[in-house]
């Protein structure tokens, strides 16, 4: 009775140790998944910020072209105002 419970024992022993043999590659194989994902997310995160920069940049292009779209309007608005002067005083001369 004692060797059949001390073979029960030994096998519950054998048992348990290929079940931490095995949670142990698990574990291995997955801090090896954790390392690749972490990998993947910081080329993500770089990635992002260099569209973030290039967004600002865009935003930055865009607020300087909308400047000198209205200084060029300015200007085209002032020179429609001198050809229509220059118009009235040709016409009264006439």
């Amino acid at each position: 009775m004692l060797v059949e419970e001390l073979e029960t024992l030994e096998g519950r022993v054998r048992l348990v140790v290929g079940l931490v043999a095995k949670l142990r590659e698990e574990k291995a194989a997955l801090a090896q998944r954790i390392e690749e994902l972490q990998s993947v997310v910081k080329v993500h995160e770089e990635q992002v910020g260099e569209l973030e920069a290039a967004r600002q940049k865009d935003r930055e292009q865009l607020a300087h072209m909308r400047e000198e779209r209205e200084e060029v309007r300015l200007k085209v608005d002032r020179l429609l105002e001198e050809i229509a002067r220059i118009e009235v005083s040709i016409e009264s001369g006439t």
